[in-house]
């Protein structure tokens, strides 16, 4: 569900904007209650909006958007009028017992945020998620114990591959609470009702390994990221009571093979540096190192070998191919060339390395500059992560503001909402690529390296800035080539956090 209702500030509307607000929201699974407390703090910040957005006088457009995805609601409301110090207004918003609009936030909403604009006003951010029943919550949940690491092995048995069915979400929660405890970053997981829901809706699809008994002992996903034609691999748990019987590659044979007769031209994958299985499992299924994650996960995540990490948790993404890549034009700065080649070359990928002002060459020849200053208008798309204290920010089109744009996104994510990691997608057949890239090296963002087809406009140039550096022994590699890209990425970081303004 995606609508979107623009209306002038005049008071006039307010009716009208009501009426919009209470039938979208009545199509949603929520409780009665809780849509008379959204509504009513909705309408409040529409009045608010009206009365205040636009000097005394002033007609102004205002544009309330409801979107439902992945199990989570989110509305907006949107005003292109006076920009406001939007820092105070998060501060002010989030105070103890703030009711700054005339209503309380508590249990009205599970995110509520101020978000700027720049010159062309600022907007109200409400998130509420559709499916809040936690497993651990569920009714007749039997045992939620960690499974223990030295766990008995089960008698031999023949499994299941199979993909899930609705009624074994609750299993698949269960089994990833009882393996991770309430560590694992992606915290959708550990509510059965998104899992089946964002199953029945295509944005996962999850595949499961079933023992003799019925029993869901493994699970490993494909998950569609963004609008890129790609889907990341992952999710994958199996009971320490059924490991050591090829069951983690079983259902990722059988995921892929189902991939392969879609639409989609590749898969990716995040391998854990904790230790070096997954690189292995990836590598054997046909990846091809990319990128380094570092930071990806918070350090609370445990795995079998301690309950905390050291730092936070470092991945290497793998891709493969699952349809014959097109040559592409590649703009990036030139101190990566000999690297961002390398990979290409690892992916079989045939590119024309672009040089912005300074013409094009064939890749690894030509004269390669700082490229062009992008000129118009970009547009930046965000993903926050709240559970890995992460967010993406995707540069969709670059423009000669792209760099701020960028800048205060960075600012406010880190100094207001506190994650610790920020991504930055660069598109890489963008001839204004390598000059942003370089102007956000100089803010201390590093390059980590190449994601293909992650976006629509194809492949990006991943950057990344750390709040906290993280150190190298703790980044285990299977080889060479992954030992070769996560030294040169950390040097990146400590070049760029020691020539950071």
């Amino acid at each position: 569900m995606q609508l979107e209702l623009s209306f002038s500030n005049d008071s006039v509307n307010l009716p009208s904007v009501q009426a919009f607000l209470n039938t979208t929201l009545q199509q949603s699974p929520l409780a009665k209650t809780v849509i008379d407390g959204v509504s009513q703090f909705v309408e409040i910040a529409v009045q608010n909006a009206m009365a205040t957005a636009y000097p005394k006088g002033e007609t102004g457009s205002i544009r309330l958007s409801v979107e439902e995805q992945h199990g989570k609601l989110e509305i907006r409301i949107r005003d292109f009028g006076i920009p406001r110090d939007v820092k105070e207004l998060e501060r002010s918003l989030h105070q103890e017992n703030a009711d700054q609009l005339g209503v309380s936030l508590h249990e009205i909403a599970d995110e509520v945020h101020w978000l700027s604009n720049g010159p062309d006003g600022k907007t109200l951010q409400v998130i509420k998620w559709l499916h809040d029943k936690h497993v651990a919550d569920q009714e007749d949940q039997g045992d939620m114990a960690l499974y223990a690491k030295d766990a008995v092995l089960a008698p031999d048995q023949e499994y299941s591959i199979r993909r899930m069915k609705d009624e074994e979400a609750e299993q698949v929660s269960q089994l990833m609470y009882r393996t991770y405890g309430n560590t694992y970053f992606n915290e959708d997981i550990y509510y059965p009702d998104r899992v089946a829901a964002q199953n029945r809706r295509g944005i996962i699809s999850s595949y499961v390994a079933v023992s003799e008994t019925g029993e869901v002992v493994g699970h490993y996903a494909l998950e569609r990221e963004g609008q890129g034609p790609v889907v990341e691999v992952g999710q994958a748990v199996v009971s320490p009571a059924h490991r050591r019987r090829g069951l983690l590659n079983r259902m990722k044979d059988f995921a892929l093979e189902d991939a392969s007769h879609t639409d989609l031209l590749g898969w990716f994958a995040d391998a854990v540096t904790v230790h070096t299985a997954t690189q292995k499992s990836n590598i054997a299924h046909g990846g091809q190192l990319t990128a380094v994650q570092l930071a990806i996960s918070p350090k609370k995540e445990h795995f079998d070998s301690q309950q905390e990490q050291t730092q936070r948790v470092t991945c290497l993404m793998y891709f493969h191919w699952l349809k014959p890549p097109q040559s592409r034009p590649v703009y990036v700065p030139a101190r990566h060339a000999a690297m961002v080649e390398s990979i290409y070359q690892r992916l079989d990928c045939p590119v024309k390395f672009g040089t912005g002002k300074f013409g094009t060459g064939e890749l690894g020849t030509g004269e390669l500059g700082t490229g062009e200053s992008p000129m118009g208008h970009g547009t930046l798309a965000v993903q926050l992560i709240a559970g890995a204290a992460r967010a993406r920010v995707s540069a969709d089109s670059l423009g000669e503001d792209t760099v701020q744009l960028i800048r205060k996104a960075r600012r406010e994510l880190v100094e207001q909402t506190h994650l610790e990691v920020v991504f930055v997608d660069l598109p890489v057949q963008d001839p204004g690529t390598p000059f942003v890239a370089e102007q956000l090296e100089a803010d201390g963002f590093g390059f980590l390296g190449i994601c293909p087809e992650l976006s629509e406009r194809g492949d990006v140039l991943r950057l990344a800035y750390l709040v906290e550096p993280v150190g190298r022994e703790a980044i285990h590699t299977i080889d060479d080539t992954a030992g070769e890209l996560v030294d040169y990425v950390l040097a990146e970081q400590a070049r760029v956090r020691s020539e950071a303004i």
